[in-house]
């Protein structure tokens, strides 16, 4: 375990950990992610013992801190019980290949996904596009079938390199992050970046691309840890509030006004 590994677990269970996991999954269905029982977010284990990943057959909305499952980097389950993702290969090779990394996100978000099946790449037109300033999101070609096979997650990773996110033709997306938070704020904010540059170009609006040092001052400014903190409470706040009335596994298509 890594110097950046223990500090970011010193204080922590890993059933707290999988407890704000499990929160994430939620707050991504919230966000645009959900696709029926598809998409997944995965923990590194604390212990080097592989990493803990979201059971099959749950809905994002439907996620709770019980429902993970241990696996080794070479998918065989160490602890818990269900089903076990056929895409763990798209997580176990990106940890492998990123030790900065303790989270792993996978899913089918829209507007991510119509600009994997172009030739677009995601540009920094709006705020939420900034986040990617310094690598910006890749694509993966290599299949626009899902990634179950090592040889498939080897190639995804590299495909990755050190970005924040990758964009999986034809197929989803893929995200990774440091701590939680860092996860699950760069999902939705490919999926918003995503989701402006589809209108931008639907309006037939001729875009405008800042500059490039600019933008990457822009995100200095704009993403440091705190403002990162606080905009992570404000999807739990958000989340409290939906779940509040409706509950955990429910996910309204139109929410009413001021959830």
């Amino acid at each position: 375990m890594t110097y950046e590994h223990t500090q970011y677990y010193e204080d922590q269970s890993i059933a707290s950990v999988l407890a704000d996991v499990a929160r994430a999954h939620r707050i991504l269905e919230l966000e645009g992610h959900g696709d029926m029982s598809m998409g997944h977010l995965s923990y590194r284990d604390p212990f080097g013992r592989g990493l803990w990943l979201k059971r099959g057959n749950l809905a994002l909305s439907e996620v709770e801190g019980d429902d993970f499952i241990l696996i080794d980097f070479d998918g065989t389950v160490l602890e818990g019980t269900g089903l076990r993702h056929l895409e763990w290969p798209l997580h176990a090779e990106i940890m492998k290949a990123r030790p900065d990394v303790n989270f792993v996100g996978h899913s089918h978000a829209h507007y991510s996904t119509v600009l994997g099946a172009s030739e677009e790449t995601l540009k920094p037109y709006n705020n939420h596009g900034v986040w990617f300033a310094y690598e910006g999101v890749p694509r993966f070609a290599e299949t626009s079938h899902i990634i179950t096979t090592v040889p498939l997650g080897v190639s995804a990773a590299k495909a990755l390199g050190n970005a924040q996110a990758i964009l999986l033709a034809n197929h989803g997306i893929a995200f990774v992050g440091s701590t939680v938070a860092e996860v699950t704020l760069t999902g939705i904010f490919l999926e918003k970046a995503a989701r402006f540059q589809v209108d931008l170009k639907a309006s037939g609006f001729v875009p405008i691309e800042p500059d490039a040092e600019e933008t990457k001052e822009k995100f200095d400014r704009i993403y440091p840890a705190k403002a990162q903190h606080n905009f992570w409470t404000f999807f739990n706040r958000r989340l409290e509030r939906v779940e509040g009335v409706y509950g955990i596994g429910i996910s309204p298509i139109a929410l009413p006004p001021g959830i």
